[in-house]
């Protein structure tokens, strides 16, 4: 994408060369103060998660995902040189969502450049891709990330509690979000449409020294590999069947739809369906889902028969839930996207104990409805309120 002339500078956007890695490794270890904290924990040090093979394992898994069409990742060159990285991961193709993230050489901030970098990169999303939605997360203390997306009209939407674990440690994290509704007709100021080239084919810088040597190379896609072919043939873990008394409801009880574990197969996205009972009949369902949110959780959705369980039961029997996600599948966050228009489900929730952290607008739901969803949230109860 680009070039752009802001002024200061031209800036463009481009796909990542395995001789960026000196640059990126140079700039990374300079600013950790500013990006450390806001990047996702990891086991290793900071050092070590810069090595030269680090790199050269990000590029084969970036060209790889753009391949298949799961997200574009690019680095933003300032008059040519390697200043940050800036990329989009297709949250919902059906509902035409992205996530944006990025990042800048501390040089250049405040200068401009992530402003219209976005600024470009939403453009090209909204005119070009089709997207109708972009989200952001954000740490609450990010504020030179806030004052970006909020120079380009994004919405704070919800306070997610908990949902990432950045800097060592879990976190609360904002959800900003920019529909094409919010773009102004003119577009982002700054940004002409004919400066991005309307390709899905990012054009590749020139080629620099300093990449990784061939050894290193071959030993981080020999390391991708074998992580890429455990990851496709290691286990689910074990869950036993469950079943749930629910308090004070005697005719109640919460159970696993089936018995789970008895024979293991190849992981595949996280789901787990729990069927609500009253008086031996079946009365609704639970089910706990790996949701296109960002965030270290699992979204759930329920319905229960009227007839059958009302509002004091689904919520009695959905504490239950709650608690079982959180001792047995040790869970730190479980949330629930509900439709603005079921008050029922929002008193449901409400009764259970359940944060409303926001409202997302023009969001894509659980059950496929795109609409306006409240987003409501428990995380891991802390020792002096499970003491309580």
């Amino acid at each position: 994408m680009g070039p752009v002339d802001i002024g200061a500078c031209v800036i463009r956007l481009r796909r990542p060369q395995l001789s960026d890695a000196a640059l990126w490794h140079e700039i990374r270890l300079r600013d950790r103060r500013w990006i450390e904290p806001y990047s996702i924990s990891s086991p290793l040090d900071w050092e070590r998660r810069h090595l030269p093979r680090r790199w050269a394992r990000e590029c084969f898994v970036a060209w790889a995902d753009m391949r298949a069409g799961r997200r574009y990742s690019g680095v933003i060159e300032v008059d040519g040189q390697f200043a940050g990285q800036a990329e989009f991961y297709i949250v919902d193709k059906e509902s035409r969502t992205v996530e944006f993230s990025g990042w800048i050489d501390s040089r250049w901030a405040g200068r401009g450049v992530m402003v219209q970098t976005s600024a470009m990169v939403a453009n090209y999303l909204f005119t070009s891709l089709g997207i109708t939605r972009i989200i952001a997360p954000i740490s609450l203390d990010n504020a030179a990330a806030i004052r970006c997306v909020r120079s380009l009209g994004f919405q704070r939407e919800a306070t997610m509690a908990l949902s990432f674990d950045v800097g060592g440690s879990p976190r609360d994290h904002a959800l900003w979000a920019l529909t094409s509704a919010d773009v102004p007709d003119a577009g982002f100021p700054g940004i002409e449409t004919a400066a991005v080239r309307q390709s899905a084919a990012m054009p590749t810088a020139p080629r620099r020294s300093g990449g990784p040597s061939p050894a290193v190379v071959a030993l981080a896609a020999g390391r991708l590999l074998a992580w890429q072919t455990w990851q496709r043939l290691r286990w689910r873990p074990r869950i036993e069947p469950a079943s749930l008394a629910v308090p004070n409801h005697p005719a109640v009880v919460v159970h696993t739809l089936a018995p789970l574990g008895r024979r293991r197969t190849p992981r595949s996205p996280t789901e787990l369906i729990l069927v609500l009972r009253v008086d031996g009949r079946h009365a609704g369902e639970f089910r706990l889902y790996e949701p296109d949110l960002p965030g270290h959780a699992l979204g759930l959705h329920s319905w229960a028969d009227p007839d059958l369980a009302d509002i004091g039961v689904r919520a009695a029997a959905l504490r239950q839930v709650v608690d079982f996600g959180f001792t047995v599948l040790g869970l730190r966050r479980i949330s629930a996207e509900i439709p603005t228009s079921d008050p029922v489900s929002l008193s449901v929730a409400a009764a259970a104990g359940f944060t409303h952290e926001g409202v997302l607008r023009d969001h894509r739901g659980p059950t496929g409805l795109r609409t306006d969803h409240a987003l409501w949230a428990r995380t891991t109860p802390t020792t002096d309120e499970r003491d309580s």
